[in-house]
């Protein structure tokens, strides 16, 4: 008997059941779990933070298990892969480490039971529970050690967290964000240990369909503005160099009200950009982004210039992926705020991994 394999499409709104959600989802091709945050240390000093879990399936099954069925533990249909980085903003300088590994023999993996959902790769790991999320790396340059509250969330993006990235319904994400957590917890960066505090942000993500025709990257912005709102944009970028129509935004209002945001609902306009020495790849660090419906208007910096992403030995994807600051007015009144930035296919045509 011959059986028809396919990856599983999002083609409407997802609906998200908690805490089930918080799990892996086999059968999309991709997914990832996203930890993006600034944190100050008892002492003064300044951080930037990243750590992300990337799930990525090898071949379309039927039922979201591995196709056929394994014949030893060694043999699986996921791979993860892992990145993280510590941006210390004190002394300019910024780490980042790796991972991959297949989802066999307990070397990496998605596993949701009654404590929690932990999402792991070797000694690197997330737990989240109805109390928190824990996160767990260590590497020989940097190590991250916190414990993230959310005080928001989680929030679903889109259209009951159906993500549009594309004109086919089918060209769609699933993702909800935690957009504000309270941090707490250590980090390391060469002999040097902080206890820190400070505020993340989660993003979780999973989809089949690759970006639309013509798009070659993205601009992510999360923005955790003192007036206690936040906003998630998205700028899907054409080869024509214009803004493909389906980027999309939120914004979230103090008591966790959702506002979703159009391409017609937002202005982002480049005001700096800086050119790496390492790749050559030139990234727009300086933004200014308007809702003028919302009467808001924002001058977003990157908290440093060089925090860029080479994972030749994970992804392949050179990438921009940093702490910045935000000031603007907002009705008229000053208002201020951090957040973090992504830039992707500048170095190269975003292509996915594997």
């Amino acid at each position: 008997m011959r059986f028809l394999r396919a990856y599983l499409s999002v083609t409407g709104p997802c609906r998200f059941s908690f805490p089930v959600d918080h799990g892996a989802h086999p059968g999309y091709r991709t997914e990832w779990w996203y930890y993006t945050g600034n944190l100050t240390a008892v002492t003064g000093e300044q951080f930037g933070f990243q750590l992300t879990f990337f799930r990525r399936q090898l071949r379309p099954s039927n039922s979201g298990r591995d196709w056929p069925d394994p014949a030893s533990a060694w043999r699986t249909n996921q791979i993860y892969l892992a990145h993280a980085a510590l941006t210390d903003l004190s002394a300019r300088r910024h780490v980042m480490a790796e991972r991959v590994s297949r989802a066999a023999i307990g070397l990496a993996g998605a596993v949701t039971d009654a404590k929690g959902t932990r999402i792991f790769l070797n000694e690197w790991e997330t737990m989240i529970t109805p109390m928190g999320h824990t996160l767990r790396m260590t590497d020989d340059k940097f190590d991250l050690a916190l414990t993230l509250a959310p005080t928001k969330g989680p929030i679903p993006h889109g259209d009951s967290g159906y993500s549009r990235k594309g004109a086919d319904p089918q060209q769609a994400s699933c993702y909800y964000s935690f957009p504000r957590m309270a941090a707490s917890g250590r980090v390391r960066i060469g002999e040097n240990e902080y206890p820190v505090t400070g505020q993340g942000w989660m993003d979780h993500e999973f989809s089949t369909a690759p970006l639309a025709e013509g798009v070659t990257g993205w601009d992510w912005f999360s923005i955790q503005l003192d007036d206690k709102r936040e906003l998630m944009i998205y700028l899907l970028r054409l080869d024509t160099g214009e803004m493909h129509p389906a980027s999309s935004g939120t914004l979230i209002g103090p008591e966790g009200q959702v506002t979703h945001l159009t391409q017609t609902g937002f202005q982002a306009q480049v005001t700096r950009r800086w050119t790496s020495p390492a790749t050559g790849a030139t990234y727009p660090l300086g933004w200014e982004i308007a809702l003028p419906e919302h009467d808001v208007k924002l001058q977003l910096t990157a908290a440093l210039d060089d925090q860029e992403m080479v994972t030749t030995g994970s992804t392949g994807v050179t990438y921009w992926e940093g702490s910045l600051s935000v000031n603007g007015r907002s009705g008229g009144m000053p208002v201020t705020g951090q957040g973090y930035m992504e830039l992707t296919g500048y170095a190269d045509p975003y292509a996915p991994p594997l």
